[in-house]
């Protein structure tokens, strides 16, 4: 037992353990009262040179979750008052609430309902005198038209979120409208997901949203996927980069458009939303609350093992975030500047909101703490009803908090029932505010009135120092629809100091049909980076048929442009066009930046033609060449010519092998060209003499033990491409376990990729001699093909593997496997195990936390048994949750998580069983999907990439990958 309390003591991490549910009393859970809004501005703690103030509390406003200001000024709130359990509540209770500042002094004095009878409304947005509301599973528009501050216009514009799911999720629903440079309102959709239609738009394809987001233009009400990924908020910057939280991971970036993904069926680009804190997703917070009477309890059973679920902070309940919620950029000009740009998030669970400074690193962000507030947050509150959700920025130029004021904001299904039913979840839902962030010396300006504003005015406006003028004279514009305008945005365009109002000048004469060819070419020589890349975003629509003359030479002088960001978009917009020398301009940005994955994935994207070309453009450049990023870039060049398929650009791939005298980048490229040829049914033409030469220096290599271990790892890949009956003598000696470990799993892969029934036997006779690592890759392989699935479960009956062996999703696998027989053998190899036999081991090692560890020792016993699915500092692979980001925790949840890993997964972690047209299965968790491929990412990091049109099924085991019983196997001397 010593060496899992040393492990213990290693990881610092924290989990639950199980037991019976005990018994509370009323009087154990003393209420955590109110503070009336006359007194809520004591409680807050805030950055030095601001101030709260309460614009809006109750009764004006009641359980206030999203905003949004009218062209006037108005403020449209979503009450959720049925939040969280009451949204079958007959009328509904939730509500959209008009709030009005009617002499000017900043705060709201008059309110209206402007709608009710909402189910667990989420979003909304102002547009065309009405509102937009997200009301899952609905986006319904909404519009007063006889002036009484009610809506009379009740119709539905989309129709399908959350489609299919069988148990809506409070905290998964639709929310965070937004305007986007693009003239388009944008969403999350949240972990719910949803096939949309339109009721408004009848002809247009149901759009699948599983795991993406949307945008959708409010007058033809054409809605499109974007790249998702995030839970409740979402945001742009001035530059229209997007940004998305979720609630352990407080803050994202989404580095492409999601449609530049879907185009190259050839080629599966990275995850478009990127985790860009710097002190992880989970990051520490300080709140300055006291934890809830009920959620101490709740965490005292957790450690104590007698409820499931997480115990945070060791036996505390808070200290990282785990209620991410609302990120919004600031775009005002009431603060001071230095705040301009700056990212905050709200923890509702712990009643503070959060800043993160957001500093340029290549084309992509990192999100760092300001350097004042290493060890406090912007704003924090020792009032437990604090429950800020999302933001807003306003009209007058501050940050507006909705703060949904509620005794307790906790997913009811995480909540033990001895605990709830004593708890009244519907506490707060007729109390709310509403807080606006100010900085000293403010003075209010007057109210907003660009409803009845000018076109020439709402035109000025766009150069306006505040984002939300700008983005509400551009939301009017695209409205009226004003042919008018154009002379006056052509002329802004030209003469504006201000980069801000050229580039949303650019966009809304877009909006307004009015972009051309010439208005472009100028903007190309723009001197802000931002609009010479916006102007190139836009330029796309000249590109078809084929781009001018003029169109051209200028796009190709840009791939000198000094900004990386530029080059980034470029290399994205090249993919639009067939134009001849494409590929050289390409060439010329990846020269430039092999070294950016970001910039050589924006450059791949864009060879769904031309491939060839451009590898012979790069294949003789020795800087890309010579360097392991310009090598890995050449082989995923390589890979797409060969998925490509076609003679003619096959032949300058094989010459330029044939002329390599390093064996390795051979041998890499001729298995980069196999599989691409494989992936749409092809294959490599072997007899060729000089192919047949690089395949046996490739079986000589493979077993020489003096070449590098890489050199051999390539080598023994590209023999894959060969039959087994060819290499089988090759591989099988490789298994041995004298071998070092990188040169058996390369060979243990390999054999993975061959169809022939000996190679399940193969790994069985070995099975004794693996390593925990090479066990788990081997069974990767047998579950792969229903012949080895069946060889399998035959070693199990008769003894020569135990069941042990497997993970739950693993026999599940097997015990619903596509092939009757395999079936019904695994139903009688392998028994359901009862559910307390965990516990009892959960129990057996539980004295365990109480004795000193070895913390060298659990070292060891983390590199054999944990590496492989977790990373923790330098070591490990990133397939379950990377252990320095949970180091807040402590040994309990550490515990139920090693032996029982399928009491609490998280949804991202959940294991998914892959089937292709091929009979394979693949078993992993989803990396990333795009509409061209799905990424399985398996154990020690392997990832597959599976092209979307050789995929037969794809449906969750709703488990973890983690096997059951990872005590196994230590020694008696080790347990005591």
């Amino acid at each position: 037992m010593r060496c899992l309390v040393s492990l213990f003591v290693f990881l610092f991490i924290v989990a639950g353990t199980r037991a019976a549910e005990p018994a509370i009393e009323l009087k154990d859970l003393p209420r955590v009262p109110p503070t009336e809004p006359q007194d809520a501005l004591k409680t807050f703690q805030l950055k030095q040179g601001f101030r709260l103030e309460l614009v809006a509390a109750e009764p004006l406003v009641v359980d206030p979750i999203a905003l949004s200001f009218d062209e006037n000024g108005r403020l449209f709130v979503v009450e959720m008052r049925d939040y969280s359990e009451r949204r079958d509540d007959v009328p509904h209770p939730g509500r959209i609430r008009l709030l009005e500042d009617t002499d000017g002094d900043g705060r709201f004095d008059q309110s209206t309902v402007f709608a009710d009878n909402l189910a667990w409304p989420t979003a909304v947005f102002c547009y065309g005198g009405g509102v937009f509301v997200g009301a899952t599973p609905d986006i319904l528009f909404l519009k007063d038209t006889d002036g009484d501050g009610k809506a009379d216009v009740r119709e539905v514009a989309f129709t399908g979120f959350a489609a299919g799911v069988e148990r809506l999720n409070v905290q998964a629903l639709l929310n965070s409208f937004n305007w986007g440079l693009d003239n388009r309102i944008h969403g999350v959709t949240a972990p719910s997901g949803g096939k949309v239609t339109s009721p408004k738009n009848s002809t247009a394809t149901p759009v699948e949203l599983r795991g993406r987001d949307f945008a959708f233009d409010p007058r033809t009400f054409a809605l499109a996927p974007e790249a998702g990924g995030g839970q409740h908020g979402m945001s742009f910057d001035d530059t229209g980069r997007r940004f998305t939280c979720h609630n352990s991971d407080h803050v994202r970036l989404f580095m492409y458009d999601d449609r530049y993904a879907a185009r190259n069926p050839f080629y599966a680009m990275p995850t478009a939303s990127l985790s860009i804190a710097a002190d992880g997703p989970s990051a520490e917070v300080f709140r300055i609350s006291p934890d809830e009477p009920w959620r101490v309890i709740r965490t005292k059973w957790r450690v104590a093992g007698q409820v499931p679920g997480p115990i945070e902070g060791g036996g505390r309940a808070s200290g990282y975030f785990t209620s991410a919620t609302g990120i919004t950029i600031y775009r005002g000009n009431a603060w001071p500047k230095e705040f301009l740009g700056d990212a905050f998030i709200a923890d509702c669970g712990s009643n503070l909101v959060h800043r993160k400074k957001l500093r340029p690193n290549g084309v992509r962000l990192v999100a760092e703490r300001p350097t004042d507030e290493q060890k406090t947050e912007f704003i924090a509150s020792t009032d437990n009803w604090f429950r800020p959700v999302q933001f807003a920025n306003a009209p007058d130029g501050c940050l507006y908090i909705a703060d949904m004021y509620r005794e307790v904001i906790e997913h009811p299904w995480s909540l033990p029932e001895s605990i709830k039913k004593h708890l009244d979840l519907n506490s707060g839902n007729d109390r709310g505010r509403i807080y606006r962030i100010v900085p000293d010396g403010f003075k209010q300006p007057k109210p907003p009135r660009l409803g009845g504003a000018t076109t020439a005015e709402l035109v000025k406006t766009l150069e306006h120092a505040n984002g939300w003028h700008r983005d509400t004279a551009a939301r009017l514009l695209y409205e009226r629809q004003d042919k008018n305008a154009a002379h006056a945005l052509r002329k802004l365009l030209a003469q504006s100091r201000n980069p801000l109002g050229r580039l949303h000048a650019l966009h809304a004469l877009d909006g307004l049909g009015a972009l051309t060819e010439v208005l472009v070419l100028k903007a190309f020589d723009d001197a802000d980076a931002v609009v010479r890349e916006h102007a190139i975003r836009l330029s796309e629509k000249f590109l078809q048929p084929a781009p001018s003359g003029k169109i051209w030479t200028k796009l190709r002088a840009l791939t000198a442009d000094p900004s990386e960001r530029v080059r980034y978009q470029l290399a994205f917009t090249l993919g639009e066009t067939a134009h001849p020398e494409r590929a050289s301009a390409l060439a010329e940005i990846a020269r430039r930046n092999f070294q950016s994955e970001w910039v050589r994935a924006a450059v791949l994207s864009s060879t769904t033609e031309g491939a060839s070309a451009l590898f012979r453009e790069l294949a003789g450049h020795a800087p890309v060449r010579g360097t392991p990023a310009g090598r890995e870039f050449l082989r995923q060049l390589v890979q797409i010519v060969g998925a490509r398929n076609k003679t003619g650009e096959l032949t300058p791939v094989f010459d330029f092998i044939g002329k390599l005298e390093k064996p390795a980048l051979a041998f890499a490229l001729v298995r980069a060209l196999g599989e691409g040829l494989w992936r749409v049914g092809g294959a490599l033409p072997r007899a060729d003499a000089g192919l047949k030469e690089v395949f046996t220096r490739a079986a000589r290599t493979a077993a020489d033990s003096a070449a590098t271990e890489a050199t051999r790892t390539e080598a023994i890949q590209l023999l894959g491409l060969m039959t087994f009956g060819e290499s089988a003598d090759t591989l099988l000696p490789l298994l041995d376990l004298r071998q070092p470990q990188s040169i058996q799993l390369a060979a243990l892969n390999t054999l993975g990729r061959f169809t022939d029934e000996r190679v399940a036997g193969e790994l069985i006779n070995r099975w004794a001699t693996f390593s925990p690592r090479l066990r788990s890759e081997a069974l990767n392989v047998l579950l792969a093909r229903p012949e080895r699935a069946t060889a399998l479960l035959q070693a199990i009956e008769a003894g020569t593997m135990r069941p042990a062996e497997l993970s739950s999703p693993q026999i599940k696998l097997l015990r619903n496997h596509r092939e009757p027989a395999v079936r019904q053998r695994a139903t009688r190899v392998l028994p359901l195990a009862p559910p307390a036999q965990r516990q009892q081991a959960i129990t057996a090692y539980e004295p365990s936390l109480t004795l000193k560890g070895d913390a060298a020792g659990g070292r060891t016993i983390y590199l054999e048994r944990c590496a492989s699915c977790h990373r923790l500092g330098g070591d490990g692979f990133a397939l379950g949750p990377d252990l320095v980001t949970v180091r807040n925790a402590g040994k309990e949840k550490l515990l139920t998580n090693i032996l029982d890993p399928n009491r609490e997964v998280a949804p991202q972690l959940v294991a998914y069983l892959i089937e292709t047209k091929d009979d394979e299965s693949l078993l992993g968790i989803i990396a990333s999907e795009t509409a061209a491929s799905v990424t399985v990412r398996q154990a020690f990091g392997k990832e597959t990439v599976i092209p979307r049109p050789r995929i037969r099924e794809m449906r969750s085991q709703g488990q973890s990958l983690m096997p059951e019983e990872l005590e196994t196997g230590l020694t008696p001397q080790q347990r005591c």
